[in-house]
């Protein structure tokens, strides 16, 4: 494993044996756990503030109040880190969102403001994770751009769902629902983005009513689609 160039070699554990004990009535396993979990913690603070390329293995350890021996118990280096923050980050948003919808009515333009309000105000909570999610995931590395391209996909998945209960065989007319979620996915990301580094100034529901004429118009130009198609004129005719 290569040696990071910020990392502060542990002092050599004294009474290796013993690390299955309980201590407090938790065992060694739920300790490491938890010891992990604060490290997570501790990275979406150090990342948020000083950007993942200026943090070093000592900045999070002394924000966890951890030494680096625990460090790297649980991570290989900073970019593994890195990787587990914004799983936990975009795993956050996943949910949040999800609940979102679910208490949504199921109409198109509402499902929309509602996944994008979620979305608004999870960034505008925690500039943290602004940070994470929409400025440094693209920097990291080759392999943090894979897992983040796997993250957008899933939005873009929870989208294309939404969108074929909505309008069901859009693919008649040769569009590609995934392709369009992929793409208003990466609108969203690139809002967001310009929000955050104009430090949010603009008022969340002016950048929410800008982004929601987006996800209109698509709305708009898929139920054109469906009106026209053969089976919804010959519905009309029977009428």
């Amino acid at each position: 494993m290569p040696v990071s160039k910020n990392r502060v070699n542990p002092p050599s554990p004294g009474n290796a044996g013993n690390s299955g004990r309980r201590y407090g009535g938790i065992d060694s396993d739920e300790r490491q756990r938890q010891r992990k979990q604060r490290l997570v913690e501790a990275g979406l603070v150090v990342f948020g503030q000083k950007g993942f390329h200026q943090s070093t293995v000592r900045d999070v350890c002394g924000q966890a109040q951890l030494t680096s021996r625990y460090f790297y118990e649980s991570f290989e280096g900073m970019e593994d880190l890195f990787r587990a923050v914004y799983t936990a980050v975009s795993k956050q948003l996943m949910q949040a969102t999800v609940m979102s919808l679910t208490h949504c009515a199921p109409d198109p333009e509402k499902l929309a403001a509602a996944g994008l309000r979620t979305f608004y105000e999870f960034i505008r909570e925690d500039p943290h994770r602004a940070r994470v999610m929409l400025i440094d995931a693209f920097t990291v590395g080759e392999l943090m751009y894979e897992h983040t391209s796997q993250t957008n996909q899933d939005f873009a998945h929870l989208i294309t769902g939404i969108m074929q209960q909505q309008f069901p065989g859009m693919d008649r007319f040769g569009l590609d629902t995934l392709q369009i979620a992929n793409g208003l996915v990466g609108a969203n990301n690139h809002i967001a983005a310009q929000w955050v580094a104009d430090k949010c100034r603009a008022p969340l529901e002016h950048v929410l009513r800008n982004s929601l004429m987006i996800y209109e118009a698509c709305i708009e130009h898929a139920r054109r689609m469906s009106k026209s198609a053969p089976e919804a004129k010959a519905l009309q005719a029977s009428d």
